[in-house]
């Protein structure tokens, strides 16, 4: 624990996870970090998830907001609007925490005097292995924009920790017209506004990849295109760029449009969304030169990009067979 001991708001968005939400606060409450909240949004969920959560409250440090459902962007605003702490951390209802997530947290914000903290890594199969060199770094603005964009960090607002103080400061929001992306355009503007980033790589996070109701296992065409709306909201506030940076801006755009024209196969709906199909495929073919010369994009991205341009219909039954696996050897 540090010296001065600031006090953690933890946020979690709950919506229909009855299944999770208690797994994932009583990690949370395990914590050997003590000055800590935890602030449950449940956002109008149609289960027992607000029975659950109710049941939680003999725990003095938990919170429970309830409203009707608004999306996960406003539930975290929520989530913001009525914290106390100096610090908050966000926390999805279906993943869980190691004991000493909130100490290495603040340690890492407070020993590299930072308002806006990553750690790279988190557990996503069971039985992994924690990382082997454990780092502190501090990254600027634009690399920890970079890295954010990369594939090294998994996208998500959640095992990060922000100053209370940087987010009001800022007028840092999740945007709520966002129900897809939210979280990349949420830290992309935190990093760009941040004036140094704190960077760990130890893995105090479980991130589960095998429930079959998250956002992220399911196909609606409205979130692919609100995805890319993100992407566009994200490249609009670049003011300054690095080639690490343009070359990451490169390769995940060209790879969410891989992932978007694979899903369309995946549910052979090419000809339900033809203008967007073709338009996603044109993009690949017009940067796949740019791509494959690019020295900061990796030769495995490189792969799956040519073959998004080749066959999205043969990567897409490849990418079948990844989500079965991944799904099969989640933490649980």
């Amino acid at each position: 624990m540090t010296s001065s001991n600031p006090k953690v708001s933890v946020i979690i968005p709950a919506y229909n996870i009855e299944k999770y939400i208690q797994y994932c606060v009583d990690s949370v409450l395990k914590n050997t970090y003590e000055n800590f909240e935890v602030i449950i949004v449940n956002d109008g969920s149609t289960d027992r998830t607000e029975d659950v959560c109710k049941d939680l409250l003999l725990d003095p440090r938990v919170r429970l907001i309830s409203q009707g459902n608004q999306g996960v962007s406003a539930a975290r605003n929520t989530g913001i609007r009525a914290a106390n702490g100096d610090y908050i951390t966000f926390i999805d209802g279906d993943d869980f925490v190691d004991d000493d997530y909130l100490t290495y947290f603040v340690n890492l914000a407070e020993n590299t005097d930072s308002e806006f903290c990553i750690s790279k890594y988190c557990y996503k199969k069971r039985g992994e292995q924690q990382a082997k060199d454990i780092r502190t770094e501090v990254y600027s603005n634009l690399d920890a924009t970079a890295l954010l964009l990369s594939d090294v960090v998994v996208v998500g607002c959640w095992n990060k920790l922000y100053k209370r103080s940087f987010l009001i400061g800022n007028n840092i929001w999740f945007n709520e017209d966002l129900f897809y992306g939210e979280g990349l355009q949420f830290i992309t503007t935190c990093a760009l506004k941040a004036p140094h980033i704190g960077v760990g790589d130890k893995k105090v996070y479980y991130y589960r990849r095998n429930n079959a109701a998250s956002a992220t296992t399911k196909f609606n065409i409205e979130s692919v295109l609100n995805g890319e709306k993100s992407i566009d909201r994200i490249e609009s506030r670049i003011n300054q760029i690095n080639d690490y940076l343009d070359a990451m801006l490169l390769q995940h755009r060209c790879m969410y449009y891989v992932g978007a024209l694979v899903k369309i196969r995946n549910n052979n709906l090419q000809t339900k969304y033809p203008n967007d199909y073709h338009r996603w495929e044109q993009f690949l073919h017009q940067s796949i030169g740019k791509v494959l010369r690019n020295k900061y994009i990796s030769k495995y991205r490189k792969a799956l990009i040519l073959g998004g341009c080749v066959s999205p219909y043969c990567l897409g039954k490849l990418d079948t067979i990844r989500r079965r696996r991944i799904a099969k050897h989640s933490v649980s």
